[in-house]
């Protein structure tokens, strides 16, 4: 895969290809010069024309095949190649057939391209222009600069993504401990809903023999800066569900699990201070879940960036917690280690939580070797605001 030297012409073909993948999900993905090379670097001049002829529309393989000036047998190679680097996604409509689009950014495009560049020359400078576009956006957090941004981004900002906790009565491999779970009524001006866990994903795709192991692309890219994971995660620990997981499947992406094999990478993650973070289809939570991926805040796609002090952030919380009344810190830090927005804190020699910044993930609780803590089901948004470059966890 040779990279295509850069001309205008060919840069605005790019900046347009990204505008339209930005149209194709809920997420916000601004498009900066990072970015603008990481497709350069992977795309070609044809693939680039065809998928400004496709647009933002939806297509039979017929109909894809239309568009492009190709006979039969080469423009399967051509959109094979496509889907296999994520600039195409495969969808299904009601009938359960086949149907193309253009790609999401992310999650989509940037996750699946990882993949595909596994083990091949352009996957280290792929990631590390990727670790760029999250550095392009910290060069602006100054004040007052920051102070805009943050009140901007509260109103544009949309949660893509919610996090979910693994049924309180499993255990995980460390024998640790449950997690509490208080059903009483929450602090005034919130609602009691019904316990969401995770594990009720894993019994709906299980029974369908529809669960997907994935390597974590984030964790991946960080090895290739020669750093490790901070919480030693296990490579393969993102799971994916339904017909789409097949598809990556049957390219050799990932591969097919049952529910009890979930069930012990949940467990696994969980233990080693991994947050369950539930991703649906175009991050619309309207719409059917797609994968759970298993993030620790050091090198998660989402958390990093916020914990650089680089990007804000919005969440869509199932649970929130709170320090029991009897409390009898210890002062260890665990759980401030573990939160992975820093919501947790120790304050004159007690643990003190912020609420404002709990995503409800579950990790105090669960870490928590005096049983401090405990969750209650509270179904709200959490917006994170940019952290001050003091404030940042992450300052590489």
């Amino acid at each position: 895969m040779n990279q295509p030297r850069m001309t205008s012409v060919r840069k605005k073909k790019i900046k347009t290809v990204l505008s339209m993948m930005n149209k194709q999900g809920k997420r916000l993905i601004p498009v900066t010069p990072p970015l603008v090379e990481m497709m350069n670097l992977t795309t070609t001049d044809d693939e680039l024309d065809y998928l400004l002829k496709m647009g933002t529309g939806l297509y039979s393989y017929q109909q894809a095949s239309e568009i492009a000036d190709m006979n039969d047998e080469q423009f399967h190679s051509f959109f094979d190649t496509m889907k296999r680097k994520g600039l195409v996604v495969i969808q299904y409509n009601a009938g359960g057939n086949e149907e193309y689009r253009l790609n999401a950014i992310v999650v989509g495009w940037y996750e699946i391209m990882m993949y595909y560049l596994m083990g091949k020359p352009q996957e280290k400078i792929f990631s590390e222009k990727w670790d760029e576009y999250f550095k392009f956006f910290k060069k602006f957090n100054f004040f007052p600069v920051r102070n805009v941004q943050n009140k901007v981004m509260r109103h544009i900002l949309k949660p893509t993504q919610r996090t979910g906790l693994m049924d309180p009565a499993i255990q995980g491999k460390s024998k640790r401990k449950t997690i509490p779970i208080n059903m009483a009524l929450s602090p005034s001006g919130a609602k009691v809903y019904p316990a969401f866990h995770v594990n009720d994903i894993i019994e709906k795709f299980g029974d369908l023999n529809e669960i997907y192991a994935f390597p974590c692309i984030c964790r991946h890219g960080k090895t290739l800066s020669e750093s490790s994971c901070t919480f030693d995660m296990p490579r393969e620990s993102c799971l994916a569900f339904g017909k789409s997981g097949k598809v990556y499947s049957d390219m050799g992406y990932s591969r097919n699990i049952s529910k009890e094999e979930a069930i012990e990478i949940l467990k696994e993650v969980r233990d080693k201070g991994a947050i369950h973070c539930v991703l649906h289809e175009k991050d619309d939570i309207s719409l059917p879940v797609l994968a759970i991926c298993n993030c620790c805040w050091d090198c998660c796609g989402i958390l990093k960036p916020y914990n650089m002090g680089a990007m804000a952030l919005k969440y869509n919380a199932t649970y929130a917690a709170r320090i029991k009344e009897d409390a009898d810190c210890k002062e260890c830090g665990t759980c401030a280690k573990y939160c992975p927005t820093a919501a947790m804190v120790l304050k004159d020699g007690k643990v003190a939580l912020n609420g404002e910044k709990c995503i409800g993930c579950g990790q105090c609780a669960y870490q928590c070797k005096q049983n401090n803590i405990e969750m209650y089901p509270d179904e709200r948004t959490v917006y994170l605001p940019m952290l001050k470059k003091s404030e940042a966890r992450i300052t590489a």
